[in-house]
């Protein structure tokens, strides 16, 4: 199962985690959170972004915006 999961701190820096999802696709499913909410300071991508796609289920991604 797919799942974006997004807090936003106190301060207002919000972050985007990306669960589900191999490969460059979780990227993609950020792409429209990150053009509504701004400009991406830092992007972490996990070891899964580098692997094939498939159905396997971890985090792939932390964004701070």
């Amino acid at each position: 199962m797919k799942k974006i999961r997004i807090r936003i701190g106190k301060d207002g820096k919000t972050v985007l985690s990306v669960e589900g999802v191999q490969g460059s696709a979780c990227v993609d499913l950020t792409k429209a959170f990150e053009e509504a909410i701004g400009d991406v300071q830092e992007r972490r991508l996990c070891k899964e972004y580098h692997e094939e796609a498939s159905e396997q289920t971890s985090e792939q991604t932390s964004e701070t915006i």
